[in-house]
């Protein structure tokens, strides 16, 4: 009889145990993984904090950790971890009453995106370990990784023809601060400019005439558009990652810098479009949302972009347009701008082993090449 009500009394607490874990083992229960950083530049490495917390008490013997991140994000120790179209991870942890762990990991950001952690699982068991129980977690923590930057000796050439193009096309604008002299009115000035005291005094319109003001600035015009089947990524992140660094050395010279793009935010899904600026937060903004821009969208036309009344805007700036997409709509497009007064530059990504074709303009040019990758 003492055998038997043993028994049933440990069947009784395996039953009661297995009941309270399976209604409070998640409650009070924390999962969260940040990077530890928003942002990050392509080839360079971040953290990833794991931090586990169990505000109850009761133990878990054991807590396994399952997550999915872009495999674009390598974790150099590789440990308990699977690579297909993402990469998988399971960390495993023991959870005493009232415990906290953290753990870091190294993160190593392979290529340019927007990555978020797309699931957290979470498995573990009773006391006994005779029940698998399951849950699920959520990760706000997303990292934009930037271009990676190319160094100005790469850039030089390119660099130089088109600061070369920007000292020419310094157009001089009237400052408004600087007043020189009066003059009478013309049928091209605006009524803005009219000088109504000495209109007045002489009964005849008169305006003002201002000093002058150099203006330098670039409008980036960068294009994801395949030239029709011929799609390379390849090229069209080199590209992107031009326009990232130049709008950087740009800037750091003492030049304005605006983009536009076909290309669409992964966030909003609209092109992009920032307007110049030269300070520090602009760089930053336009490397980001470079790092946001979304490959797997299909991207406005380019060639209609280019015609596109918001480019009115813009009529002091140097263009320089960034695309290996060399089709007849583009370079009419490209040559109807030129001929409208424009300067620019056309850098054309292209592979360094093959002759692809070339725009049929006799504007400035300039091949970009790059190596393909080896596997």
């Amino acid at each position: 009889m003492i055998l038997i009500g043993i028994l049933v009394v440990f069947m009784a607490l395996v039953f009661l145990q297995r009941l309270v874990y399976r209604h409070l083992w998640i409650r009070n229960l924390t999962v969260d993984l940040k990077f530890s950083a928003k942002t990050g530049i392509e080839g360079s490495s971040v953290s990833l904090t794991e931090v586990i917390s169990s505000r109850k008490a009761l133990p878990l013997p054991w807590l396994t950790v399952k997550f999915q991140v872009s495999r674009y994000l390598a974790f150099p120790d590789n440990l308990h971890a699977s690579v297909t179209d993402d990469y998988y991870r399971e960390d495993l942890f023991s959870l005493a009453m009232y415990q906290r762990i953290s753990r870091t990991l190294r993160v190593n950001l392979k290529k340019r995106g927007y990555y978020s952690i797309k699931s957290i699982d979470l498995v573990s068991s009773d006391l006994l370990l005779t029940r698998k129980l399951v849950g699920h977690a959520e990760s706000l923590s997303v990292i934009t990784v930037t271009p990676r930057m190319l160094t100005r000796e790469e850039l030089e050439i390119p660099y130089r023809q088109l600061i070369g193009q920007v000292l020419v096309r310094q157009a001089l604008l009237p400052d408004p601060f600087e007043f020189r002299s009066i003059r009478e009115y013309q049928s091209f000035d605006t009524m803005k400019s009219v000088n109504w005291l000495a209109t007045a005094r002489t009964g005849q319109l008169k305006v003002n005439v201002n000093e002058y003001t150099a203006s330098r600035d670039v409008l980036i015009l960068l294009n994801i558009e395949p030239d029709g089947a011929f799609y390379e990524e390849l090229l069209i992140e080199e590209g992107i990652r031009v326009a990232s660094s130049l709008c950087e050395y740009l800037v750091t010279d003492g030049i304005s810098c605006g983009l536009i793009s076909n290309g669409r935010d992964i966030i909003t899904g609209e092109p992009i479009e920032i307007q110049s600026g030269q300070s520090i937060q602009h760089v930053q903004q336009v490397q980001e949302q470079l790092g946001r821009l979304d490959l797997t969208q299909h991207p406005a036309s380019f060639a209609d972009y280019l015609g596109h009344k918001s480019f009115d805007r813009h009529q002091e700036s140097v263009l320089l347009m960034i695309s290996f997409n060399c089709s007849g709509k583009i370079c009419q497009a490209w040559t109807r701008c030129l001929d409208q007064g424009y300067q620019g530059l056309w850098i054309i990504p292209r592979y360094a082993d093959r002759m692809d074709r070339l725009p049929e303009i006799e504007d400035p040019v300039f091949c970009w090449e790059v190596k393909r990758l080896v596997d």
